[in-house]
This record gives structure tokens, sequence and C-alpha cells, in this order.
């Protein structure tokens, strides 16, 4: 075989050792994260939270996980994810005391499960377990319970160890009471109170000439009597 047809075949077989995958490699081993927002920082009590996101990489068939707590409240919900990975999920505040509330998005590792969670068997439950050791990690409510950025510690802790394969994002989002406005009162000025007047009556020129008359008849009567 010639030289230059020896070269020629080198060059294709290492093209088709490109191109092939190597045998036994996963290529859906992509590194899973997820990433999400509040439409709000601040949202009044009554109007709801919603968060929003975008989950890739791993098993998202069991969709995402949203935890949210703040005090004796908790509320841990599983929310589907679309074919793009998106979510989108409004938690209503009615009746909800005014607090800093912290927002846990949690995204499955290639397991397709949920490593950290909290078991719904018989219920509510306020406990945080790793379910592949079915370990209590720690409590929202009850004796020895941990709250607000405690209990956002803790679960951060339980999520990062070793042997867990779930990725998650946190927030925080401040739930207020309504402000109202105090309507405003709207007083008159105060009337001047201004003497009254008392409307004098004139004289009348008839009765001033009378009474002239009259005065000087009575001094000639006098004068009269003195002269007899």
């Amino acid at each position: 075989m010639r030289p230059y047809a020896i070269a020629t075949v080198a060059i294709l077989l290492l093209a088709v050792l490109v191109v092939l995958p190597v045998s036994g490699a996963d290529t859906t081993n992509v590194t899973s994260q997820v990433t999400a927002t509040t439409l709000s920082s601040t949202v009044v009590v009554g109007d709801p939270v919603t968060v929003i996101g975008t989950a890739a990489g791993g098993n998202l068939t069991a969709g995402v996980q949203i935890w949210v707590f703040a005090g004796n409240y908790v509320n841990v919900t599983t929310v589907p994810v679309n074919a793009k990975g998106d979510f989108l999920k409004a938690f209503p505040t009615a009746g909800l005391p005014q607090a800093t509330y912290y927002i846990f998005v949690q995204s499955p590792g290639s397991n397709g499960k949920f490593d950290i969670d909290t078991p719904k068997v018989s219920g509510y439950t306020s406990q945080v377990v790793n379910t592949n050791t079915g370990a209590v990690i720690f409590n929202f409510t009850g004796m020895g319970s941990v709250q607000d950025a405690a209990a956002a510690q803790q679960l951060s802790q339980a999520l990062n160890q070793q042997g867990i394969d779930d990725v998650y994002t946190k927030l925080t989002v401040q739930l207020v009471l309504p402000t109202t406005s105090p309507t405003p009162v709207i007083t008159s000025p105060p009337v001047s109170q201004a003497p009254s007047k008392v409307p004098t009556t004139a004289k009348s020129p008839v009765s001033v000439l009378v009474a002239v008359s009259g005065a000087g008849i009575a001094c000639l009567a006098v004068f009269a009597m003195k002269r007899r």
C-alpha cells in the first residue's frame, strides 16, 4: 500500500474515533442546578407570594420542592416543572402573621428523589429527615425545635452534607400588614364673632322742633310770672 493511502486511512479512522461516543460513558450526567426568585421581596398580607424559576440537569421527573417557613408556620410543596424545567407556584398569605419568610427551592439529583424531605405519611409533620437513612435532622415545631434563621441554617447544612445530591437555592420575602391611610378630618375655619351692632333710630326733625318749642314756651311762662 502506498504511503499516501496509509495516511488517508489513518485520518479516516481517527475521525471515526472522535465522532463515536466512548463506550460506557454517561452522557446524561449533567450537573443539576436550580434558580428561583419571587415576584416581589415585600408582600402585603392577603396577596400571594409567587415563586418562579428553572431547574436543569439531574432527574426532574419529581419536579421541585418548595419550602416556605417562618415561626411555627411551615409549608412544603412539590411543584411540577415543564419540559424546559420552568416552574411557578403562588402561595396564599391570608391570615399569616407579618414576618420574614424563608423560601428554599430544592431540585433532586440523578436519583430523582428528594434526599431531604418531610414525611407526610400521617398528615402534617414538622420533621425534616434524611430519606436515605431515615434519620431525623430537626423539627420546625415542638420540643427542641428550631425556627426562622436557625432553621434555614440547619436545612442548608442538611442539603450540603455528603451523600446528598439534591441542589437548592434560597430566598427570603417580607410579609407586611396593609397600610391604612388616616381619613383627613376637614374642619371649618372659626367664624369671627363680630360684636353685634344695635341699630340706632334716627330722631325725626319734627320731634326736635317740638322739644325746642316746648322749652321756649316754658321759659316765657316763667318770665311772665316773675313780672307780676
